[in-house]
């Protein structure tokens, strides 16, 4: 009998990882062989686990959209079951599950019951270890403030491996990734450049709040968009500080809001440097100028741009 896994993920980097992680356990160097059953008969899977490789290698299969199985009859999944457990079969097959399941569906514990099952959720994944150590494998030396930052910049495994190739190839010879560096090769997501705005705000520090509101009008974010997300952003800050002070740290933040541990650093860090009385006054000023823009009272751009001058 060969050995099967079920991969149930989040995360499309996160399996092929995993997948490479298995085929090199199990010493397989040729080539996948992949099937998609959304696209392709599921007898067409069935045959190829019957069938005898003819370099009597140890076949790899990659079976992806696995959700699919959910939607075959009875009688095409037994015949898969069948198949999986020949008994003189060596292969090494690997359903991929990306979609929300229904965990308690006959067929899915049909299968399930000759599978090893693996969960890759990265909302559960510590991004923050993930990437120290894949920089310590490449000899890379980086501080944590620094993967902090990159990691609060990633929304995915993906993006952040993609983050980090970028900043890996810039200072290949150096072998040596500053806080700097992340700033200058690292584009700034639109939530970031938000808090910034919010920071020069707080600071009343004028020519930042003009060059931040300049820098959002050239990412075409008109301030009918932007009132609501900085009404969103000092909120979040104003329920970070509230639960700070009922003893949340960077782990319990990240579980309870189910954000990137790095994404929690950051948000505490912005808590602690306010204080909840001058974040609810501008949760009011905001409000007043939202409902005065929506009753007509006040342009949208003339309201925010009187608000950041007040």
């Amino acid at each position: 009998m060969g050995a099967n896994f079920m991969i149930i993920a989040d995360d499309v980097l996160a399996v092929n990882d995993k997948i490479e992680e298995i085929k090199k356990g199990y010493g397989i160097l040729s080539e996948d062989i992949v099937y998609n059953l959304a696209e392709e008969d599921i007898f067409s899977l069935i045959d190829e686990l019957s069938t005898v490789s003819l370099f009597d290698e140890t076949k790899f299969i990659v079976v992806k959209n696995a959700e699919s199985l959910l939607s075959q009859t009875e009688s095409s999944v037994s015949e898969l079951v069948k198949a999986m457990t020949r008994q003189n079969s060596s292969h090494v097959v690997i359903f991929v599950f990306l979609e929300q399941i229904d965990h308690y569906h006959p067929i899915y514990q049909k299968v399930k019951k000759f599978c090893s099952v693996i969960e890759l959720y990265v909302k559960n994944m510590n991004l923050h270890d993930y990437a120290k150590e894949y920089f310590r494998k490449e000899g890379y030396e980086v501080e944590d403030p620094t993967i902090s930052l990159l990691v609060s910049y990633s929304d995915s495994l993906q993006s952040l491996r993609t983050f980090m190739d970028q900043v890996q190839m810039y200072k290949a010879s150096e072998k040596k990734i500053t806080t700097e560096d992340i700033l200058k090769l690292v584009p700034v997501p639109l939530e970031d450049n938000v808090y910034h705005l919010i920071d020069a705000v707080l600071s009343n520090d004028k020519p930042r709040i003009i060059k931040g509101y300049q820098d959002m009008k050239l990412k075409s974010l008109q301030a009918a968009t932007l009132i609501p997300m900085l009404l969103n952003k000092f909120q979040e800050i104003y329920n970070v500080i509230l639960l700070v002070k009922n003893g949340f740290n960077q782990s319990s933040l990240a579980e309870l809001l189910n954000v990137s541990s790095g994404r929690a650093y950051y948000m505490i860090k912005n808590a602690k440097e306010h204080s909840a009385k001058e974040i609810s006054k501008q949760l009011d000023l905001l409000n007043r100028l939202d409902y005065q823009i929506k009753s007509g009272q006040i342009d949208a751009n003339l309201g925010l741009e009187l608000y950041f001058l007040r």
